[in-house]
């Protein structure tokens, strides 16, 4: 899928006449976007036009969210901590009870969907250092596949823990446009927001030499083999806000190659 250039519109995508911007030159980067559709849609509307519009976008989704359909009994729960935006859009609505979450985004759609956002940390990791000790059952409400057993680290402190997996990351293949661009001459930039993501791109790219990528997180970027990248940056904090302006760097910088 081939994004036109930022605040330009296919009329058949949005039902109205709307002038269709001219494509980019051969040598214009390309900007390889491999969250959900949705996802990736919304962090290309985020950048800044000016720079957008320098690249091609490919949005080719290496992963697909599907509900697990799990039930979640919130009866008698003290805590809820929730770990993507995802988890939100799955778990039931909040009812002013207390959450914890990992990032901004998923504590803003928890805001939305009613919960009492009583903490908000970059990453599992400082979520659970800075977690107040609950008395009583705390639920984590997540995805199938996790980096860190939290519900087990909170066992593992003497805490009541469960955790209910509300959607699975189904793989994808890229695309034949993403698989042309990434073993084409241009300068592919590719940001990677999760460990799974970065770890199929990896197995299913054949040629990254030209592809400059922008890592959400040390563990991120530890699965990018060295040398086989153009260049592999990690932003300084694990946020959208960051990797935004990763990428727009190197999409207005005058030496990516």
């Amino acid at each position: 899928m081939v994004l036109p250039l930022q605040g330009c519109f296919p009329a058949g995508n949005t039902g109205s006449t709307v002038k269709q911007c001219p494509g980019p030159t051969m040598s214009a980067p390309i900007l390889l976007l491999t969250r959900p559709t949705e996802s990736s849609t919304a962090f290309h509307a985020s950048l800044a036009p000016e720079i957008a519009a320098r690249a091609q976008v490919i949005v080719s989704p290496l992963l697909r969210i599907v509900g697990t359909g799990a039930p979640v009994d919130l009866a008698g729960i003290r805590g809820v901590i929730l770990t993507s935006a995802q988890a939100v859009r799955f778990a039931p609505d909040g009812g002013d009870r207390p959450a914890y979450c990992v990032g901004e985004a998923t504590a803003a759609a928890a805001r939305a969907r009613g919960w009492d956002v009583r903490q908000v940390s970059a990453t599992a990791e400082e979520l659970l250092a800075e977690l107040p000790r609950i008395e009583g059952l705390v639920i984590h409400l997540g995805g199938r596949h996790l980096r860190m057993d939290i519900a087990g680290a909170l066992r593992d402190w003497g805490m009541d823990a469960v955790s209910v997996p509300l959607y699975d990351q189904e793989l994808c293949p890229l695309s034949d446009e993403a698989q042309a661009a990434l073993s084409g001459g241009s300068p592919v930039v590719a940001p990677l927001f999760s460990l799974r993501t970065a770890s199929h791109l990896v197995a299913q790219a054949a040629e990254l030499g030209h592809t400059h990528a922008v890592a959400i997180s040390p563990a991120v970027s530890e699965v990018l083999p060295a040398g086989s990248f153009a260049s592999v940056q990690t932003v300084p904090s694990p946020s959208a806000g960051e990797m935004r302006r990763a990428v727009e760097k190197l999409l207005s910088g005058s030496r990516l190659s």
